[in-house]
């Protein structure tokens, strides 16, 4: 059996290049104010602040 017992929520930087993608300071201050009240889910801006797109292998380890 497994428990979840938190979650992160992590923007991908603005190296990713999807057309019309909002800048990562934009998506990030959205992100910690729809989880503000959260007591298990956070925000962590390592992967926004990185010079190039990183892949969800190295942003999860």
């Amino acid at each position: 059996m497994y428990h979840v017992v938190g979650g992160i929520v992590s923007p991908v930087g603005d190296d990713y290049g999807k057309q019309g993608l909002v800048a990562s300071k934009h998506r990030l201050a959205m992100a910690r104010l729809a989880l503000q009240r959260s007591d298990w889910v956070s925000v962590d801006d390592w992967e926004s602040q990185q010079e190039d797109w990183t892949e969800t292998v190295v942003t999860l380890r």
